[in-house]
């Protein structure tokens, strides 16, 4: 039997290896999936215009709900597909062969260098899935989502990168940690122990729209890095909670080394995808994040 173009390319897709970032939004009150679903849909209607690095803007291009409902009758996915580009100014226009500034008559609506991503997210664990691979850079759908959200919802929301666990536990794990900067939100309540679920608590109740600390030693002193600790929590809520920059000596005698979360954005591989993106997306979010999320 002849298999027609169209199988052959479906079978291609669902046996693909595809690697995603992943993306933590997560609403300062009323975390919830009904307010997560209907964040959505008020960006769907408002749709407002972003500003995003080297002279781009973003927009929503579309927003379509799953009609597969999970038990509190939310939609499983959202898949979100937004926008990049230039906005032309028809009084920018140049003429390099008679050196003459132009004005142009231009369509107001009529955009350059467009590019798009799709974006899956899943409401029941708060978390975004973007192709590693994606036309849009993380950092600008980063961007988006933040500048985006908060337009709708103003102060409301927290979009952070969810981070390589393996940075992080370079940190933990070297000889010394003599410098430590953070830039966290508090997790989600419910989640945590010991002194983690202490200190989360305590910076929840400080109602902090964001919580940076500085804590700065030395080879001679390093920081301490006790069991249950100050910087273990630290490092820990920063996985999915914002971004942590540390100073380290890997080793006794080895040279100082910056770890950055920034560069170590989580990879997720995905070996196969079954029935489709979302369907695959949505299921393997909710078997690792289901149960214990932040």
């Amino acid at each position: 039997m002849k298999l027609t173009s169209k199988f052959m390319e479906e079978r291609r897709i669902l046996n693909r290896r595809t690697t995603w970032h992943l993306i933590n939004i997560k609403a300062r009150t009323g975390q919830n999936i009904e307010h997560y679903v209907s964040a959505f849909q008020n960006l769907f209607s408002e749709d407002p215009l972003v500003a995003l690095p080297i002279g781009k803007s973003g927009s929503l291009k579309s927003v379509e709900f799953s009609e597969l409902l999970d038990e509190n009758q939310q939609p499983n996915w959202i898949k979100i597909n937004i926008l990049s580009y230039v906005i032309i100014d028809p009084n920018a226009f140049y003429n390099r062969r008679s050196q003459q500034d132009l004005h142009l008559e231009w369509d107001a609506d009529v955009v350059a260098n467009k590019k798009e991503a799709e974006l899956y997210f899943i409401p029941s664990v708060h978390m975004l899935a973007v192709r590693k691979s994606s036309p849009i850079s993380l950092k600008s759908t980063i961007l988006y989502l933040s500048e985006a959200l908060n337009r709708i919802e103003p102060n409301t929301f927290d979009v952070d990168v969810v981070v390589e666990r393996d940075a992080l536990d370079r940190i933990l794990s070297a000889h010394a940690v003599c410098k430590l900067e953070a830039d966290i939100s508090f997790s989600n309540p419910g989640h945590t122990d010991g002194f983690y679920a202490a200190f989360d608590s305590k910076l929840r109740s400080m109602n902090p729209s964001r919580f940076h600390v500085t804590a700065e030693g030395s080879l001679d002193c390093p920081l301490q890095d006790e069991d249950d600790g100050m910087l273990q929590t630290v490092v820990n809520l920063s996985e999915q909670n914002g971004t942590v920059k540390a100073t380290i000596q890997p080793t006794e005698g080895s040279k100082l080394e910056v770890i950055d979360s920034k560069d170590h954005p989580k990879v997720l591989t995905i070996p196969q995808i079954i029935n489709g993106f979302c369907s695959t997306i949505y299921n393997e979010l909710k078997t690792r994040y289901g149960n214990h999320h932040e």
